[in-house]
């Protein structure tokens, strides 16, 4: 390269600097990944990290993802009202732990991730994986209507 265009290339690669955005910083290609284990053991907390985007946020079934699922989901707020009025709590235990092994109708598919193995995946306490599961359970039992 000669001499007398050395200058225009600096000021031409300077200006495409500029006007690109290209800095000294690192470069991402998106937002990072956040972490699949949550720090907090609060049941809301649980709920929405892990159940809200298909159950939504009220529990009411009308999740974000519920569009792209085979199955509908239910009523969470109705759960003691459709039993005679007595929180089945042992059996949301028993669909958040085992999922698609008890066969109900709303699980019946699969779909619904099994979280207790994921939760011991996830973090390897099983003291800690019962712990966010009962934290759940009772959120949804807070959630209840007359």
């Amino acid at each position: 390269m000669s001499r007398a265009l050395l200058p225009v290339v600096v000021a031409a690669a300077a200006a495409v600097a500029i006007v690109g955005g290209v800095s000294a910083e690192p470069q991402t290609t998106g937002p990072t990944t956040p972490s699949l284990v949550i720090s907090s053991m609060a049941g809301g907390d649980l709920y929405q990290a892990y159940c809200a985007s298909c159950h939504g946020r009220g529990g009411r079934g009308d999740g974000p993802t519920v569009p792209a699922l085979r199955s509908a989901m239910p009523d969470l707020t109705t759960l003691a009202r459709r039993n005679d009025g007595v929180f089945p709590a042992e059996r949301v235990a028993a669909l958040v732990t085992h999922g698609e092994t008890l066969r109900s109708p709303a699980h019946g598919s699969g779909e619904m991730p099994v979280w207790g193995p994921l939760f011991r995946a996830l973090d390897p306490s099983d003291t800690r994986a019962a712990v966010r599961i009962s934290s759940i359970v009772e959120f949804i039992r807070s959630m209840q209507v007359e």
